[in-house]
């Protein structure tokens, strides 16, 4: 412990690196690296300029939630290409000056290295664009890979200056008995937040992967990615842990403790989460699932550990529910186990209709409509001598509840015009009005 640096190491790193910037040849370097850099910038900025003037398509692609064609990807690069490589080309030249007038050239070597890895780094972020839509891209950088290119950076840099390995050992707290330093800081922050994030990537390429190329239900597959991304977070997360170091008792006793904290003031908070897991193992809720929660229809659009969010179909909102809900109170859901949905529709026809060609007159109606499923079959059953009316069921079986008032819609107005067409009237209700007349002399 007493061999660990402490943040005097930091201190005393910072003043050599003072010391080290006020050095002619440093500064030298560093001016020649600033001005290279600003330069290619300018240059790669105007070409970047002419390019969108000559191609004003381009503007228009990069906005748009698809893949880019290797032409624009192409194009998109030119600008990088351009000012990165007027930078290498002067750096290059300036370094092969330095070693000739027998100076120090460390800190461009270091530039050109940065500069080169800049260079792959842009190329890989457009290549992608070839296979993942460009919002997935723009996303993915700007929360992942361009914090590790920073990274890289900065961990250059401070190798250039100061010790980096004895860097990360700096104690820079004692808690729970054992000694934090720079590094498990680091890896706690920066490594975790770097690892949920590349857990929802993957989750992304595998639903990608998984309902493109398979025939997997997409309600089952979003389930089981869920839970695959909480498992890989919750083992980040004791890999973190284990890597700390804290001592097992004391960590122990903080977490019963939290238990306690949990029962008393955190009981719906724990409830939900428990609830959430009990419904994504199994698998009574799923996302894509159409239910009737509160009296209205909504669509099953996420499902968390703590609340599930669903779209209203009415208005097309969204609500955010408490997991524990679909536990205490009835649910029902119309794609449990089937996610076909049988509708019917009531039809009156006047009594002066044959009743056995209105319903051939139906099924040919249903049978054309393209999304009436043919198994089951569809039924028109003769069911009432109404008062002013032969009253006929339709009964037809949809793929999905989504779209059945559209559907059931569209097929009431093919029937009107089909009645009209083959003059079966639609009577209207009849009421017969007897006038009793009282005459008293």
């Amino acid at each position: 412990m007493s061999n660990q640096p402490n943040l005097t190491f930091i201190v005393d790193q910072i003043t050599k690196l003072l010391i080290f910037l006020n050095r002619s040849p440093v500064q030298i370097q560093l001016g020649v690296i600033l001005i290279s850099i600003l330069v290619g910038h300018s240059l790669s900025y105007w070409v970047g300029k002419k390019i969108k003037e000559n191609f004003p398509q381009l503007a228009v692609n990069l906005v748009q939630e698809t893949t880019l064609a290797p032409y624009w990807c192409g194009l998109v690069l030119i600008p990088d290409l351009v000012g990165r490589g007027f930078s290498l080309i002067v750096l290059n030249l300036f370094q092969n000056l330095f070693i000739y007038q027998g100076w120090i050239a460390g800190i461009i070597t270091i530039a050109i290295n940065i500069l080169w890895v800049y260079l792959f780094y842009r190329i890989f972020i457009v290549s992608l664009c070839l296979f993942i839509p460009i919002n997935r891209v723009k996303e993915c950088n700007f929360y992942f890979f361009r914090p590790i290119f920073v990274l890289y950076i900065l961990r250059e840099i401070l190798n250039l200056f100061v010790d980096f390995e004895k860097l990360l050992q700096v104690v820079v707290i004692n808690l729970f008995g054992s000694s934090v330093t720079v590094a498990a800081v680091l890896i706690s922050t920066v490594g975790l937040y770097l690892w949920i994030v590349a857990v929802n990537i993957l989750q992304y390429i595998l639903w990608q992967t998984t309902i493109n190329s398979t025939k997997l239900d997409s309600g089952s597959a979003q389930a089981s990615l869920i839970l695959i991304r909480y498992f890989l977070i919750t083992l980040g997360i004791v890999i973190v842990i284990g890597y700390l170091g804290f001592n097992s008792t004391t960590f122990a006793a903080i977490t019963g403790g939290l238990s306690v904290g949990i029962g008393f003031g955190l009981k719906e908070v724990f409830s939900n989460f428990i609830s959430g897991i009990f419904l994504l193992f199994e698998g009574s809720l799923r996302p894509g699932d159409i239910i009737e929660i509160g009296g209205e229809s909504s669509e099953v659009k996420k499902i968390s550990m703590r609340a599930t969010t669903v779209q209203v179909m009415r208005d097309n909102s969204e609500k955010i529910i408490p997991n524990q809900v679909f536990f205490t109170q009835e649910l029902k859901t119309m794609t449990g186990s089937d996610r076909r949905v049988r509708k019917s529709l009531i039809v009156g026809v006047s009594y002066d209709c044959d009743p056995q060609k209105v319903i051939e007159i139906l099924l040919e109606i249903i049978y054309k409509h393209p999304e009436v499923l043919n198994d089951p079959a569809p039924l028109v059953n003769f069911i009432d001598f109404a008062e002013s009316s032969l009253d006929f069921e339709i009964t037809v079986w949809l793929e999905t509840p989504i779209g059945g008032k559209r559907i059931m819609s569209e097929i009431a107005c093919e029937i009107w015009k089909v009645f009209a067409e083959n003059n079966i009237e639609i009577p209207y209700p009849q009421r017969d009005l007897h006038i009793r007349s009282d005459i008293r002399k």
